[in-house]
């Protein structure tokens, strides 16, 4: 007999703290070097390719962080914002249609 009552969910504070550590790492990784990280992220050709797996790589951390960080909050998306289709409604195949009334054309 489910009343909703079950086992609460653990929080992952654990993976938070851990992301968290990581995120702060890489954001003082950044400032702490920025000479060569401008050095090697201008240099072209296929280190063109680093700022862009950068970016990735720090919004990966970082936006796992922040995801955790909320869910230990408490704060979570609401269920039922889930955009479900409707079903379709069934037509008839056939359906009746109005005749064309014959109408008399006389020329005066």
């Amino acid at each position: 007999m489910g009343n909703g009552y079950g086992k609460p969910k653990k929080k992952p504070v654990g993976k938070m703290v851990f992301f968290g550590i990581c995120s702060t790492i890489m954001f003082g990784v950044v400032l702490a070097q920025q000479g060569l990280i401008t050095a090697y992220f201008t240099r072209g050709a296929l280190y063109a390719a680093l700022p862009i797996a950068g970016a990735f790589a720090i919004s990966y951390i970082h936006g796992h962080f922040t995801g955790y960080f909320w869910t230990v909050l408490g704060i979570e998306a609401r269920k039922s914002a889930v955009v479900r289709p409707e079903p379709e409604v069934e037509r008839p195949d056939t359906r009746e249609r109005p005749r064309p009334q014959p109408r008399l054309r006389a020329k005066a």
